[in-house]
């Protein structure tokens, strides 16, 4: 057996004073916070050391050997070592996680507080 919603598919209705007079709990913070600042200040410097390790790492990465060829002539080889390659890869992932996180931060930490209503 079911029973009829309290209220239809699209939600409940509520009027436009329920919406804009609704009480914030006293105890709950608010998005904007001053420290969020120092968080993305903190973020943005790590992401970029890992991206300055990202590349360091991708340079330990790529190994270049010549070898002395007929007549004379010198080839050159490439090689590739996984590990490091792999450590670039996830140093500079992080590093735009980071990025990505610092800028939401800082967005968060400068945005302007939402406007009190004059009890009109």
């Amino acid at each position: 057996m079911t029973t009829p919603e309290p209220w239809p598919a699209s939600g409940p209705r509520l009027s436009d004073d329920d919406v804009e007079h609704a009480d914030v709990p006293a105890g709950s913070a608010g998005l904007n916070q001053p420290w969020r600042a120092a968080v993305a200040g903190i973020e943005l410097v790590v992401a970029v050391g890992l991206g300055l390790a990202a590349w360091w790492s991708w340079q330990q990465g790529t190994v270049t050997i010549y070898l002395p060829g007929p007549e004379g002539a010198v080839d050159v080889v490439t090689r590739s070592i996984g590990s490091w390659l792999a450590a670039a890869v996830g140093a500079a992932t992080l590093a735009g996680l980071l990025l990505l996180d610092g800028i939401r931060q800082l967005v968060l930490a400068l945005r302007a507080r939402r406007r009190e209503s004059n009890g009109v």
